[in-house]
């Protein structure tokens, strides 16, 4: 079969792009695999001067999913939830970050740090549906948030929501 000159920019395009969607698929997924109990700990490294970034309407909602399930997480520290309740809100926050990884376009640099900001709190819901008991993990998903927050300019967590 013979290809049209003009079409061969477009079949070329396509071959390149086609293989970069699937990697950045990849890439998130391979988040979710390699979090684990060290990540929780890991605080995001905050240049001086850092001014923060401005998050897209996708990761303001997620985030604000986020902060609203680890926000009552805190109630397992006081031991008030069972682990039904735990492994709901384990699987807000990974429904949360799902949604993010395939909604917020961000350029280059706040995108590597938003990464480091849900791969800590990946590791932390996989924690807690691995111990729904253990509330060890709540801590440092909190403060993954508190570093999101110190990152970008998010006008829903300025607002308490």
């Amino acid at each position: 079969m013979k290809t049209a000159p003009a079409a061969l920019p477009a079949i070329v395009l396509a071959l390149l792009i086609v293989p970069g969607l699937a990697m950045a698929q990849h890439d998130h997924a391979m988040h979710a695999a390699h979090a684990g109990p060290s990540d929780l700990a890991a605080p995001a490294e905050i240049p001086s001067g850092h001014v923060r970034w401005t998050p897209d309407a996708p990761l303001v909602d997620g985030m604000g999913q986020v902060r609203r399930a680890v926000a009552t997480l805190a109630h397992l520290e006081m031991g008030h939830l069972d682990e039904g309740q735990v492994l709901t809100l384990a699987g807000d926050v990974d429904a949360a970050i799902e949604s993010m990884f395939a909604n917020c376009r961000l350029e280059p640099e706040p995108d590597v740090a938003l990464h480091g900001i849900l791969a800590r709190l990946m590791a932390g819901s996989k924690a807690l549906r691995d111990a729904p008991t253990d509330p060890a993990p709540v801590g440092p998903m909190r403060d993954a948030v508190a570093d999101y927050e110190r990152l970008f300019d998010d006008p829903a967590a300025a607002a308490g929501r």
